[in-house]
């Protein structure tokens, strides 16, 4: 009789694999156009500027000290998540291991019917570190508009699943990790009493 023992790693690698071509397969003219903005850093950066210009306009010196936190802590995660955990995981993104991915590269969508060739890691996913480490500051410094910044935080996120870029499980961990950095950062708020 054949060995049945399915390895639950293996499992878990299968059940992403599913979820992501599910969630990158579910497809809407709206989200092909709105999408590739919410991954691009450029939009990120504005969206956590405005408020970072808040609190400096509001608070001066102590508002520029948190905006300096904040950026020294993101900037901690980015590190964490690009420089360590992505070489040592070496985790290809989808579109190099899958078949038929929707994947926008370049500027424009491409259908890919056989996985591509190259080197590129995806576990954790970056963008989702980042954006959880600064909405989870965020939202600690200006409770009332918490729901904004993880709703924008969630955005991001999937949109890395929609492009084709990162399975879920690389934007689960990368919340985890921005989560644990921006922990980090409140106790350091808190200890030096910056607030």
């Amino acid at each position: 009789m054949a060995n049945l023992k399915i390895e639950p790693q293996k499992i878990l690698v299968l059940a992403d694999q599913k979820l992501f071509l599910w969630l990158n397969h579910f497809r809407h003219p709206w989200l092909d156009q709105i999408m590739p903005y919410l991954s691009d850093e450029r939009v990120i950066y504005t969206f956590f500027a405005l408020f970072a210009f808040i609190f400096i306009f509001s608070w001066r010196l102590k508002g520029l000290l948190l905006i300096l936190l904040i950026w020294f802590c993101v900037l901690g995660g980015d590190f964490l998540c690009g420089k360590v955990l992505k070489p040592y995981f070496k985790r290809p993104r989808p579109y190099l291991t899958l078949k038929q991915v929707y994947l926008y590269k370049g500027h424009k969508w491409r259908f890919t019917q056989e996985p591509l060739e190259g080197r590129a890691y995806s576990l954790p996913s970056c963008h989702a570190t980042n954006v959880a480490c600064a909405a989870s500051l965020f939202a600690f410094l200006l409770p009332r508009f918490r729901w904004l910044f993880w709703l924008f935080a969630l955005g991001v996120g999937y949109s890395r699943i929609y492009l084709g870029v990162h399975y879920p499980f690389d934007v689960f961990s990368g919340f985890l990790l921005g989560i644990l950095v921006g922990s980090f950062g409140r106790w350091l708020l808190l200890r030096f009493k910056i607030l």
